[in-house]
C-alpha cells in the first residue's frame, strides 16, 4: 500500500509539473505576441531575452534558436524600416511563437 501511495503522489507531482510547464510557456509567449501585435518590439525583445533562461529548460534549443534568429531579423528589418521583409519576419516570428506552447501540449504528435 505504501508503494502505492509513493506511486501515486510521483504521478501527481509529474502531472503538476506538466502542467505547470505547459502554462508557463504558453503565458510566456501569449505575452510577447501580444507586445509585438501591439508594435512594442522593444519590449517584446527585452521579455523574450528575459524568459530565455526558463524556456530553454522547458523547450527544444532548436526552437528557441529560430525564434531568436527571428526576433533578431525582425529588429534588423525595422531599424532599417524595410517593411516587406519586416512584416514578412513579424509573420514568421508570430507563427513560430505560437508554435512554442504546442510543442508542450500532450498530444500523439508530440508523443511519437
Amino acid at each position: 500500500m505504501r508503494r502505492l501511495c509513493i506511486a501515486l503522489l510521483l504521478l501527481a507531482l509529474l502531472l503538476l509539473g506538466s502542467w505547470w510547464s505547459l502554462h508557463t510557456v504558453d503565458r510566456i509567449t501569449g505575452d510577447i505576441v501580444r507586445e509585438i501585435q501591439a508594435g512594442n518590439l522593444d519590449e517584446a525583445h527585452r521579455r523574450w531575452d528575459d524568459a530565455q533562461l526558463l524556456l530553454g529548460s522547458l523547450l527544444l534549443h532548436d526552437e528557441i534558436d529560430q525564434a531568436d534568429r527571428l526576433f533578431d531579423r525582425v529588429l534588423a528589418a525595422h531599424k532599417t524600416q524595410n517593411t516587406e521583409d519586416y512584416l514578412l519576419d513579424c509573420t514568421e516570428l508570430l507563427a513560430q511563437l505560437n508554435h512554442l506552447p504546442e510543442l508542450e501540449r500532450p498530444s500523439l504528435i508530440n508523443l511519437l
